[in-house]
């Protein structure tokens, strides 16, 4: 996602994020990323997986 675009598909924020289609719905059921519709398409704002990553904890340094 080197491109800074606005919304952004379920399938790239899965790549993105490494995760599977499952896991996905999950974090959208739970509220932890936001899902919009344009017509029938699902999108994910860029600032929700922002949020979203800020909000993940920091990895302990080795």
């Amino acid at each position: 996602m080197s491109d800074w675009k606005l919304v952004y598909r379920p399938a790239e924020v899965q790549k993105a994020l490494g995760i599977g289609h499952s896991k996905f719905w999950q974090l959208v059921k739970s509220g932890a990323l936001e899902a919009r519709k344009i017509g029938s398409a699902t999108v994910i704002p860029s600032a929700s997986l922002q949020a979203f990553v800020d909000g993940l904890p920091k990895a302990d340094a080795a």
